[in-house]
């Protein structure tokens, strides 16, 4: 390794930076308890409903992508097949 990390050693060290402190954050938060959980809940939620928001964008830009791709084959197959036609009657 010549004395180089690993950028997924980083990275795991960066998630596990953040996790801990996350965790102090939340057990020396100003706010009471019940508070704490509640703000935690409903970032938990907004975070989800976001998620799924971005699911579903990227679940739509995928099925026009299919259709897009199907109409093109749908075309591909029509210039190919009048190209087979207009040959085979050519050499008829």
């Amino acid at each position: 390794m010549n004395g180089r990390i690993k950028w997924t050693e980083s990275i795991s060290a960066f998630v596990f930076g953040f996790g801990v402190g996350a965790a102090f954050g939340v057990l020396f938060a100003p706010r009471s308890g019940d508070d704490t959980r509640e703000y935690i809940v409903e970032t938990a939620k907004d975070g989800v409903d976001r998620a799924v928001g971005a699911a579903q964008k990227l679940t739509q830009r995928a099925q026009q992508g299919v259709e897009e791709a199907r109409a093109r084959v749908r075309r591909a197959k029509k210039v190919g097949e009048d190209a087979f036609r207009e040959a085979k009657n050519s050499s008829s």
